[in-house]
């Protein structure tokens, strides 16, 4: 059973899975980095998850195409609640111009998302340093 466990393995492309696999599978070669005594395995499984989970918060594409609708869209319903008459341009104008303001919306979004995704990705990297340089030396070992 245990040779069926290690042939049919769920790959998951994603930060964490990668440097798990990489230990699992190059632990015992030569030259591959040991886990620091101050790197329990929780320690390092808490780094891992702390970190996945901050790139994860952006979300998926999915969801960012979703929101990219929303806030394309959302000047446009805006505007369609007032009168023509009362609008500052004539004609198609006003939609191109909503059209514009949306994509500032969701330029706006993005940059908040990143700069999000940045900050939770230092705080993780701050908390736990010994495994972040663990990490590293996994990461960097070919």
């Amino acid at each position: 059973m245990k040779d069926l466990e290690e042939q049919y393995v769920t790959v998951v492309d994603d930060f964490q899975h990668v440097v798990e696999n990489k230990i699992r599978n190059h632990k015992d070669e030569a030259g591959f980095p040991q886990r620091p005594v101050e790197v329990s395995e929780e320690v390092l499984s808490d780094y891992l998850f702390d970190y996945q989970a901050a790139l994860d918060s952006e979300g998926t594409e999915r969801s960012r195409y979703t929101v990219a609708g929303i806030l394309l869209c959302l000047p446009i319903l805006v505007m369609s609640g007032f009168p023509d008459d009362s609008l500052p341009f004539k004609g198609v104008w006003n939609v191109l111009v909503a059209i514009a303001v949306g994509l500032v919306l969701f330029l706006i979004y993005r940059v908040i998302m990143k700069a999000v995704v940045r900050s939770r990705v230092h705080r993780a990297n701050q908390d736990y340093p010994e495994a972040k340089a663990y990490v590293d030396k996994v990461i960097a070992f070919k």
